[in-house]
């Protein structure tokens, strides 16, 4: 799809231990070896697992994805009811993406 980003084998290790709560038993390399082959489905999937499952949801994708990367995969994913999810999704464009706009609740209150 893109050009793949250099991968830092740190990064990665976070991504595992925040992101797969052992439901799948991925390594370092195994991850590398899958981003490398650019195969989509499983780079749509890693996406899916940061999006919901990360603390630094933005932090990850952005070091991992390029912006194209970002567009399709959210458009991809299917919009969900809950709040956590939808406000994840608003704080990820804002984040990687510069598309600003309200997040309810998180917002500079005027004194």
């Amino acid at each position: 799809m893109s050009e793949i980003k250099p991968m830092n084998d740190n990064l990665i290790e976070e991504i595992i231990r925040d992101c797969f709560w052992g439901d799948y038993s991925y390594t370092v390399e195994d991850i590398k070896k899958e981003l490398a082959s650019g195969d989509e489905r499983f780079r749509l999937f890693l996406f899916s697992k940061i999006l919901n499952n990360s603390r630094y949801p933005s932090k990850f994708i952005r070091e991992l994805f390029d912006e194209d990367e970002v567009r399709l995969y959210l458009s991809k994913i299917p919009e969900r009811q809950s709040e956590r999810e939808s406000r994840r999704r608003q704080l990820v464009r804002a984040n990687v993406l510069g598309e600003i706009s309200e997040i309810k609740g998180l917002k500079w209150r005027n004194r």
